[in-house]
């Protein structure tokens, strides 16, 4: 028997994990995750055929139920903003799959869950216009929530990207700040699997997608490059100096910026999920340009995620 959690680990509240006030079995195999829980009932009403759960609990939407066009059996769960929402979500998600609540242990066998993030992001990249499907390659997190996960790197590409960006906020130090060289970049990449079903079926529907290298900013302002309140940054001219970052080896481009992608590739990384991201480009910071709505886009990003469960085989 395995380490025996107790209600300060982990609160259930009849028979329900606290945050997301679901239940083992009210969870699917393959969730998709998205950041708005307003966006939840819009994918379900779209692309289910029948709902099984559905359920809002401090701020966290769930709906799990059978897609109409695959057949397969979903979740669409909210991540909320930044690392630190998420990380909360991931560690729920992961409960409900690995853990026996009567004991309160975690069960001997499980199978791990297939996630993949869907998303909006800002593009890095002025050749790709808005409205593209950006698929994560690479990402390399900015938060601090990831530093608490004592996790392997995954390969040495990820140990290059975590060296160039950090030479990336070195160089944009305001001197004398008092955070300067306190912020510790960390990289994660999408499974590489996943990633192949996405990309193969974002070539079958034709969409318009690329892939690439991922910024995740651990907030919306100073962490992007916005300086909007009236107190100083540890970080100056922070949005034109990713956008000067080479490329560390053909083929990876630096593509988008947002808050969620980092922790969650680094955290179900180390628990060997499989998980990958899917944003789209809905303002190109280099130009200014914004898409209102792209309500379609993230239609189609669905859809692409659910072939590439079923391609995937039977996560």
């Amino acid at each position: 028997m395995g380490k025996l959690l107790t209600p300060d680990d982990l609160p259930i509240v009849r028979g329900r994990v606290y945050h997301l006030d679901l239940a083992p079995e009210e969870l699917a195999r393959r969730v998709i995750m998205v950041g708005d829980p307003d966006r939840i009932p819009v994918l379900a009403e779209e692309l289910l055929a029948l709902r099984e759960v559905d359920r809002f609990h401090r701020g966290f939407r769930t709906i799990t139920g059978v897609t109409a066009e695959t057949g397969q059996r979903v979740s669409f769960v909210t991540s909320g903003i930044g690392a630190p929402s998420t990380e909360i979500v991931l560690n729920e998600l992961a409960a409900l799959n690995e853990v026996d609540f009567a004991t309160m242990t975690r069960r001997e066998q499980w199978q791990p869950l297939t996630l993949v993030r869907l998303g909006t992001s800002g593009g890095l990249n002025p050749v790709t216009p808005v409205g593209t499907l950006i698929l994560t390659d690479y990402v390399v997190g900015l938060d601090n929530t990831a530093l608490y996960y004592d996790i392997p790197l995954p390969d040495e590409a990820c140990a290059l990207l975590e060296e160039k960006v950090g030479s990336v906020l070195t160089g944009t130090e305001l001197p004398g700040a008092r955070f300067a060289g306190k912020i510790a970049p960390y990289a994660a990449r999408s499974d590489r699997g996943l990633l192949a079903s996405l990309t193969a079926a974002a070539g079958t529907l034709e969409l318009n997608w690329t892939r690439g290298l991922t910024i995740s900013s651990a907030g919306f302002f100073a962490e992007q490059g916005r300086g909007v309140a009236r107190v100083g940054t540890t970080q100056v001219n922070l949005l034109d100096a990713f956008e000067r970052l080479a490329s560390p080896w053909p083929g990876l481009e630096l593509q988008n910026m947002e808050m969620e992608a980092g922790f969650f590739l680094h955290f179900l990384g180390g628990m060997r999920y499989r998980a990958a991201v899917v944003c789209v480009v809905i303002n190109q910071r280099a130009t200014g340009v914004f898409m209102a709505d792209y309500r379609r886009q993230v239609l189609d990003g669905a859809r692409l995620i659910l072939r590439a469960f079923k391609d995937y085989g039977d996560a």
